[in-house]
């Protein structure tokens, strides 16, 4: 199996991917918007299909968030989550300057924690830091 991975991804690939992680469907304005603003985003394909993608989203000062991070399910465990993230945490590396303090975070699909520790990722809450929280405004009446 020949994976390409790129720097381009279309809303529409993007709301396949995250139809097939069951997330919530975004509009293809949505969609097109959160691509345009990402700091950096990478997709894997496989004979002319994408199956995975994961982006990176950044304040442009010290925080950085993995954001997205997807793989069809056939194609799962073959290794190409593991290298959009190592690619999205070396993109960081590369761009961050010697004296810089950057903090890398994200929020996993529950279930997928390990996966993450793997990259050295701490699961929260621990005795450093809290919990993570969500809050999705479709949930607010």
């Amino acid at each position: 199996m020949e994976i390409q991975y790129h720097h381009n991804l279309s809303a529409e690939d993007y709301n396949r991917l995250r139809h097939s992680a069951g997330w919530v469907d975004l509009t293809l304005e949505q969609a097109k918007e959160g691509l345009k603003n990402s700091a950096y985003v990478i997709a894997a394909s496989c004979k002319g299909e994408v199956i995975g993608m994961a982006r990176c989203l950044s304040d442009g000062g010290y925080v950085r968030f993995i954001a997205d991070v997807v793989v069809l399910p056939e194609y799962q465990g073959c290794g190409i989550g593991r290298h959009l993230v190592e690619n999205i945490l070396q993109e960081i590396r590369k761009t961050k300057k010697d004296d810089e303090y950057i903090s890398i975070n994200l929020m996993a699909a529950k279930g997928k924690e390990a996966f993450y520790e793997k990259f050295g990722f701490a699961v929260r809450p621990s005795d450093q830091s809290g919990a993570g929280l969500t809050l999705n405004l479709e949930q607010i009446k």
